[in-house]
């Protein structure tokens, strides 16, 4: 499985300047008043395999590349680790009907590896021709066991509900050696074991043979165990902000449903930047964290002529030109700052005093990423459950 390296970069294909304005956009005038900032939650994860003697007796660990882990690396963690379930994860394009889709986080595994991290057996139900479904897309999509959803033309019968943290919060889960299923990229493994910190992380990195290094998570570090953890999941993103449905045939250009445009992307005067265009939440939290930026006299350290925008419709590409998902600039949901000196690889020269106001205001910021990208700031508000 050839490594597909995302190369998103925000510099070459965001910002509002190229993206055609919402006729139905609401104008905002700024607001000068600083209201109380919505800082990223605390969340608590959830053990896998916690009610397990032997499994809680080790850690368990995500280990997760850019791009997807090759075919050299896990036969590589396979042969050195007993206890690994490898879990494959694509865009799923869910039919909606009248030739429209959306884009589903989807993942496929093998229901006798997962069973090691999965000891109330939640997701052994699975088998090809069906899906699961997370517990938050599940609440989200109003779908009950028994119903069924097509991607791709392909029809799928719900099987069952899972808990997020068994899954990565994905919003489909299908059965590896389901032929039709649409997912086939090998995204991220779970291993359980009793090596220390240091040993393990050795062995990862011997076993590694993509061109970046893997990042490693022990469970407990991060909310969920999952790759791209330094965002939200998607499910989490939409709960929030929406979802939007989009032409099958679109080509290589996202058409977004134009009444979510209506109903959530707005322009707005906000302190510093001027005039943006982004989904109205995002509006609101950019407002008030200009507001303090200004307040707390930083405003040279963001150049207006350098903003790289924020709503722009498009895909997230690998290297050979095909989707791999779409960017968080299609929500409005992300805005890129300072864009000529922070360009996505590089370490960038970002202020860490605007990083640290704009996470209270609930940004996550790129610039901590396995691919860094410091001009980027994106939605990271957890849901409060």
């Amino acid at each position: 499985m050839a490594l597909a390296l995302l190369v998103a970069a925000c510099s070459a294909d965001s910002g509002d300047e190229t993206q055609p304005r919402p006729t139905s956009s609401i104008v905002v005038e700024a607001s000068t008043t600083t209201t109380t900032p919505r800082a990223l939650s605390t969340v608590t994860s959830t053990p896998l395999g916690s009610t397990s003697t032997t499994l809680s007796q080790n850690t368990t660990y995500v280990v997760w590349t850019s791009g997807g882990l090759t075919d050299g690396t896990v036969s590589a963690l396979r042969e050195e680790f007993a206890t690994i379930s490898v879990v494959l994860g694509d865009a799923a394009l869910l039919d909606v009907g009248d030739g429209q889709v959306v884009p589903l986080d989807a993942i496929g595994i093998d229901t006798e590896e997962h069973s090691w991290f999965d000891t109330q057996g939640e997701t052994q139900a699975l088998r090809p021709g069906g899906v699961l479904l997370g517990e938050s897309s599940a609440d989200f999509r109003g779908t009950a066991v028994g119903g069924r959803l097509s991607f791709g033309g392909a029809s799928f019968e719900v099987l069952g509900v899972v808990a997020d943290h068994l899954v990565g919060a994905a919003e489909a889960i299908f059965a590896s050696d389901d032929p039709r299923s649409p997912v086939d990229t090998a995204r991220y493994a779970l291993i359980n074991t009793d090596l220390d910190r240091s040993e393990f992380e050795a062995l990862v990195m011997k076993a590694n043979d993509a061109p970046v290094p893997p990042r490693i998570n022990a469970e407990g570090e991060k909310p969920l165990l999952r790759h791209a953890d330094g965002v939200l999941p998607q499910i989490y993103i939409k709960m929030s902000l929406g979802e939007f449905s989009y032409p099958a045939d679109s080509g290589p250009k996202l058409e977004q449903d134009s009444d979510w445009i209506s109903e959530n992307i707005v322009t707005a005067e906000v302190p510093i930047l001027g005039r943006i265009t982004c989904h109205r939440e995002i509006v609101e939290m950019a407002t008030g964290a200009f507001n303090q930026i200004v307040q707390e006299g930083l405003s040279e350290l963001i150049r207006p002529e350098d903003y790289a925008g924020c709503w722009n419709a498009r895909f997230v590409r690998t290297v050979t030109g095909e989707p791999a998902g779409v960017s968080r600039h299609s929500w409005g949901a992300a805005i890129d700052l300072n864009a000529s000196t922070n360009q996505m690889g590089a370490e960038g020269d970002m202020d860490p005093r605007i990083v640290e106001i704009m996470e209270e205001w609930g940004f996550t910021w790129g610039g901590d990423w396995a691919v860094p990208d410091p001009m980027h700031f994106e939605y990271g508000l957890w849901p409060e459950k």
